[in-house]
């Protein structure tokens, strides 16, 4: 597990993980709680609660029936397709953005859980963990260039856009720059591993790839847990359920 060096060894990265989720779990508390207190007729007992957010919104979400929900959810939530009708630049860019760094995340949670296999060979399947994760290089390729190509697109719009540069705050520069710079540091990881279906070995050089894979590590873990439970990014969940409770609409 050549990943596993400059002192980031397995158990620091299975206490790591452990911490970035009780902190996401906790920003999701966190936020529906807070959500909740804007919520009106249920019983004043359960305001400021997160069972009342919890409440009103499967209320909300399934008012008209469970084919609205599901139709509203393809449609409008996975397709984007409100978002296509106001811009196709902007549709590539969140679709690319969005699927790229959700699959992504799956695939680093997938990608540890076949590390702890092998690690501890659990059910003596250490053989087929590692063959996982061999057929996980490619998808890990693909949809990182695919949230390579929405953070461009994201950071390009600011620099070329006028209007979209005009509305631009320091505090959007450091969560965009933020996602543009992981993106880049993950890259250039897997190519100074020699990992890449693209480049393949041509920027190979192990000595500095765990440092880049240390740094790439950190900047995504602080943006996890710093920045997406408390920032304008947690739109990434409070848009969907919006869009879900109002059945679609605008």
């Amino acid at each position: 597990m050549a990943f596993y060096t400059l002192g980031l060894t397995f158990w620091i990265v299975i206490a790591l993980t452990i911490a970035v989720l009780a902190i996401w779990i906790y920003g999701l508390y966190f936020n529906f709680k807070k959500w909740g207190m804007g919520s009106t007729g249920y019983q004043d007992k359960l305001r400021n609660s997160f069972w009342l957010f919890i409440a009103t919104w499967i209320h909300e979400a399934f008012k008209d029936g469970i084919w609205v929900f599901v139709k509203t959810a393809i449609l409008d939530v996975l397709l984007l397709r409100r978002t296509l009708r106001r811009s196709p630049v902007r549709w590539v860019m969140h679709m690319t953005m969005f699927y790229g760094f959700v699959t992504l995340a799956a695939l680093s949670g997938l990608g540890l859980f076949m590390d702890i296999i092998e690690h501890f060979n659990l059910l003596g399947l250490t053989h087929q963990a590692e063959m996982v994760k061999g057929f996980m290089e490619l998808p890990f390729d693909i949809f990182g260039y695919m949230l390579l190509v929405g953070s461009t697109i994201a950071v390009a719009r600011r620099i070329v856009l006028k209007q979209v540069r005009d509305n631009t705050s320091a505090y959007d520069v450091v969560l965009l720059g933020g996602v543009f710079l992981i993106t880049i540091s993950g890259f250039y990881a897997e190519w100074l591993r020699g990992n890449s279906f693209l480049v393949g070995d041509a920027f190979a050089n192990s000595v500095y790839a765990p440092h880049f894979s240390l740094l790439h590590t950190i900047l995504a873990l602080a943006l996890f847990v710093a920045i997406l439970p408390w920032s304008k990014y947690m739109h990434i969940i409070a848009a969907p359920l919006t869009i879900l409770a109002n059945r679609g609409g605008e």
